[in-house]
């Protein structure tokens, strides 16, 4: 890449966005995955999967900059990368953890104090090993670590939208939100992407721009936030067009639209 003042950093959704909606592949982005860790422009991974989960991906793709799980629930700074402990953090494995959302125990304490039907959504904890696969199409030996969640609870909603709405509201009274993502209602607390990468820009002492993608509906608050926003063609626009309008929106679904949007939006890099 040219020389230039302007420092980068690409935030990325992964499902839908990084990694294709019904394979999970991410083959057509890893050219340019090198590409960026060659220039050193950080990938920071925004998702809604855990930390089980992203940490698989990053040793897979060769992505060692931070990540933020669970909607925003918590980051993870490696150490190596900032040796000076930040305020307000506790140590887990290699990482500083800056939790954001509320603990896991919190959320299913609160799905046992409402009286919504429980026929009315499928818990994806609850669920066993098979059903986890069915609902998401991923590989057995990848979904036990999206049921095991640690800040949220993706929910599959059965009922009407007005139930919907009383769901909500009930949940609410319990400090908790919910999002919208590509395939699941996710439960949390009070906290959200776009949030999660103001806090995260704190901890870098040089000054980024940043290039953010998502594909759905919970990703709009970090698209909000972007230099650069970019919406991948997914099965997840119809809610998120409604929402936001980006500076780049691909024609190609992940990998392949993930891969066009950063050359469009870093055209000289090499």
């Amino acid at each position: 890449m040219t020389a230039n003042k302007t420092q980068w950093m690409v935030i990325t959704d992964l499902d839908g966005t990084l990694l294709n909606h019904d394979t999970y592949d991410a083959g057509a982005a890893i050219p340019i995955i090198r590409m960026l860790n060659k220039n050193s422009i950080p990938i920071i991974i925004n998702t809604s999967k855990t930390y089980r989960e992203t940490l698989a991906i990053r040793q897979e793709l060769d992505i060692h900059d931070p990540f933020i799980i669970e909607n925003g629930s918590c980051i993870y700074l490696p150490i190596e990368q900032f040796s000076d402990k930040p305020a307000n953090v506790i140590r887990q494995d290699d990482y500083w953890a800056v939790i954001l959302g509320k603990p896991y125990q919190v959320i299913s304490s609160a799905f046992n104090a409402i009286d919504t039907p429980r026929s009315f959504y499928t818990r994806f904890s609850q669920c066993t090993v098979d059903e986890a696969v069915e609902l998401t199409g991923l590989a057995h030996a990848s979904v036990n670590h999206a049921i095991n969640r640690e800040f949220s609870e993706p929910v599959k909603w059965h009922d009407s939208e007005s139930a919907l709405d009383e769901f909500k509201r009930q949940l609410k009274m319990h400090g908790l939100s919910i999002l919208q993502g590509g395939r699941f209602l996710h439960v949390m607390g009070d906290c959200g992407k776009g949030r999660a990468v103001e806090i995260l820009l704190r901890f870098y002492k040089k000054q980024f721009k940043t290039i953010i993608l998502g594909d759905s509906e919970n990703d709009v608050d970090m698209l909000s936030v972007a230099d650069k926003s970019v919406v991948v063609n997914s099965p997840s626009n119809h809610l998120l067009s409604k929402l936001i309008t980006p500076d780049i929106q691909t024609q190609a679904c992940a990998p392949e639209g993930w891969a066009e949007a950063i050359k469009l939006a870093l055209p000289g890099l090499e």
